[in-house]
């Protein structure tokens, strides 16, 4: 049983008819339109629909574009604070290299004055040790030291007139021993003389 053309035809129309109806009906329901309004207004609320979506697709283009600005941004950002971070993390570990040089340097500088410390004290015992056998030694009263200073202030004034003393005598003999020497000269002058005339 073949269907006529007039019947295909018939049976086409009637299912498009029923798939705009269908259309229609799932366009009103999606635009939130009455069921029995005009292609008219089924026309103006596609068109405004179309008009806000795209209006809407193109604040979403607008939005996408800005979110992809701020995504650079905000990466710029995590870019400069990871090489800040790199950067103060090398600072803080030069830092704790330079701390723990130090606190070696103090240590090594903590013994050093240690030792230096401790040969001081014994030059200050030996020195005290010294003082004290010196004041041990000199034990004197300060009226005794100037006793022994005047004792041996007398002493040297005693050499330096004793010295005196012999200095006058060395010059007396001197001179006696040039009077002598003189008169000696003389005699043997006045010897000559007698023996020249016995000669004549």
């Amino acid at each position: 049983m073949t269907e006529t053309e007039a019947e295909l035809q018939l049976r086409v129309w009637k299912e498009l008819a029923i798939s705009k109806q269908m259309l229609m009906m799932a366009a009103t329901d999606a635009l939130k339109l009455d069921k029995d309004c005009t292609p008219e207004e089924l026309k103006l609320a596609l068109e405004a629909t179309i008009k806000h979506s795209t209006k809407a697709e193109l604040e979403l283009s607008n939005a996408q574009e800005q979110a992809k600005l701020a995504v650079a941004e905000v990466e710029q950002h995590l870019a400069d604070s990871q090489k800040s971070l790199k950067t103060v993390e090398a600072a803080l570990a030069e830092a704790q290299a330079n701390v723990q040089q130090l606190q070696q340097q103090l240590i090594t500088d903590r013994t050093n004055h240690g030792q230096q410390l401790k040969k001081l004290k014994e030059q200050l015992a030996e020195k005290e040790r010294a003082i004290k056998a010196i004041s041990t030694t000199l034990s004197d009263t300060p009226e005794n030291v100037l006793k022994k200073l005047k004792g041996l202030k007398k002493q040297k004034m005693d050499e330096s007139e004793a010295r005196k003393k012999a200095e006058e005598a060395l010059a007396t003999l001197r001179k006696e021993k040039q009077k002598l020497e003189q008169s000696l000269k003389e005699l043997q002058a006045t010897q000559e003389e007698p023996e020249e005339e016995i000669a004549a």
